[in-house]
């Protein structure tokens, strides 16, 4: 079983009824808080596979992971991968479903590693110019990384562009290494 053939599917079957139904930033925003907590608390997973847990009670534990008020479509969606015992693949389908989103309404993630806060004026400039320049909307999340020195690592999409001073230091002694 092709199990990125089969979340896809049913990612694909929710994108195309939630943009239907003008709900798929609803069901984006769920998405990503049940993909966020998948990854801090990795007992939902083993939660989900243990077949002694009733699947109400495994669509109260996702729609509770999922936010606040999560939608109706999210819930029924939950229900149906429940139903066809696919909750191993749950996960991938949120992934799956956060890059259709963001591929459909044009969105580009931008991380922003820094060894020191930036200021709110910086973060704008920088979101600003990237949008230019991508003509895409910009997904900006900016993190603290005190072992940087200095500089800055950005990511936007899959390009990297290294310019701290710990890159800059370990190629600096590489270099060194080599002469002697």
């Amino acid at each position: 079983m092709d199990v990125g053939t089969i979340s896809s599917r049913y990612v694909k079957a929710l994108f195309s009824l939630a943009k239907e139904k003008k709900q798929e930033t609803r069901v984006y925003d769920d998405m990503k808080m049940l993909a966020t907590s998948f990854e801090q608390e990795p007992g939902l997973k083993a939660v989900l596979d243990n077949p002694i847990f009733p699947p109400e009670e495994k669509v109260k534990l996702l729609t509770t992971a999922a936010g606040l008020e999560v939608s109706e479509l999210f819930t029924r969606f939950i229900r149906l991968v429940l139903q066809h015992k696919r909750e191993s693949l749950l996960l991938l389908m949120t992934h799956i479903y956060i890059h259709m989103y963001r591929k459909d309404k044009k969105i580009t993630r931008v991380l922003f590693k820094t060894p020191v806060p930036v200021d709110e004026a910086t973060q704008e400039h920088l979101k600003r110019r990237l949008q230019e320049e991508t003509g895409n909307t910009i997904e900006f999340t900016g993190v603290l990384r005190p072992e940087l020195i200095g500089g800055f690592v950005l990511r936007i999409g899959n390009i990297r562009i290294d310019a701290s001073y710990s890159r800059q230091l370990r190629e600096i002694k590489n270099k060194l290494i080599e002469r002697n």
